[in-house]
């Protein structure tokens, strides 16, 4: 049976779109961007060598980075993403649970940093701002760039309040991505404070009250004493900007010199049960006014801290409520 010429270039015609539209289908699903990994970098990538980095708390909110993997195009080696999560209270529906944030942060060999969200469950009225800043902030900034990106107010400007709290959580989990990646994580802050080598025992002498639970004696590397360490922990309610929660508890330790003044404050992000990143940076800028003070020197020190605790009241509260403890522990 003879083709005629008509049939013939229907056919060949059919053959070209059909080839074509197999190309296209190639091209779009190995060049066509479609997910957040691949528009990191602008292409279709595979991340390769997942390694998990920290896990998740079985309750109660978190900021963590949950995984590290390399992402290729081909054989070619693009950079290092993390993946990154937040979970919080700031919730889009009342239905929900919880509010959550997950990112993917990518890391190239020339130290830019990109940003795309994965997930974003947050109070409806910031989700757009939200969106914004990650957008603005967080497309090929260098590394040491993102520490000083300021602080931003993701509220609608009909909303009547402003919100920095998810973002400022979001600007420390991408910096904590950083620090990971460049190895700048101190893990025993001590050592800041007292130097490479001390040596820290528990003083088996002390006896915890229901709110000062330890007192820790330091010690150089040539087994003289430069200071102790004082843990407090309470119970309390916080702010979380929605609603009052309560029943949540905070560490802190105290770190002293051997002439009894403040060498320091560390605030265990682990053991801190209130509102994390803004929020609780303005409670470690609280107790950093200490830094230096003797005991008693503490109130006079803690009477006018103005703007710096605004929004966290109810956690400064306990925050008074320790401190009042360990200066009578201290006296």
């Amino acid at each position: 049976m003879r083709i005629n010429k008509q049939n013939l270039w229907l056919l060949i015609n059919t053959g070209i779109i059909l080839m074509i539209a197999a190309i296209f289908l190639v091209l779009l699903e190995t060049v066509v961007p479609k997910e957040p990994k691949d528009f990191l970098f602008g292409k279709v990538i595979e991340l390769r060598n997942e390694t998990d980095v920290e896990r998740a708390p079985l309750t109660g909110g978190y900021a963590i980075v949950d995984f590290k993997a390399e992402a290729y195009a081909g054989s070619t080696f693009l950079g290092t993403v993390y993946n990154v999560k937040i979970k919080n209270s700031y919730t889009y529906s009342e239905d929900d649970d919880f509010g959550m944030i997950e990112l993917l942060v990518a890391i190239d060999p020339a130290g830019k940093v990109a940003v795309q969200i994965v997930q974003l469950n947050q109070s409806n009225w910031t989700v757009k701002g939200i969106q914004r800043y990650i957008t603005e902030k967080y497309q090929g900034i260098l590394y040491t760039s993102v520490s000083s990106i300021p602080s931003f107010d993701a509220a609608d400007l009909t909303a009547g309040v402003t919100a920095t709290d998810s973002t400022s959580s979001i600007k420390a989990i991408i910096q904590k991505a950083i620090d990971i990646h460049f190895d700048l994580i101190i893990d025993d802050p001590l050592v800041t404070i007292y130097g490479e080598g001390y040596v820290i025992t528990e003083d088996t002498t002390f006896v915890p009250s229901v709110l000062v639970k330890k007192r820790e004696i330091v010690k150089n590397a040539s087994n003289v004493d430069i200071g102790y360490v004082y843990t407090l922990t309470g119970i309390g309610d916080y702010d979380n900007g929605q609603e009052i929660v309560t029943g949540h508890s905070i560490t802190l330790k105290f770190a002293f010199n051997v002439d009894d003044e403040v060498l320091g404050v560390i605030i265990p992000v682990e053991l801190y049960g209130h509102t994390a990143g803004n929020r609780l940076t303005k409670i470690q800028n609280y107790v950093n006014i200490l830094v230096g003070k003797t005991a008693s020197e503490f109130a006079a020190a803690l009477t006018n801290p103005g703007d710096i605790v605004s929004g966290v009241t109810y956690t400064k509260d306990l925050v008074d409520i320790l401190i009042d403890a360990l200066v009578d522990e201290v006296n």
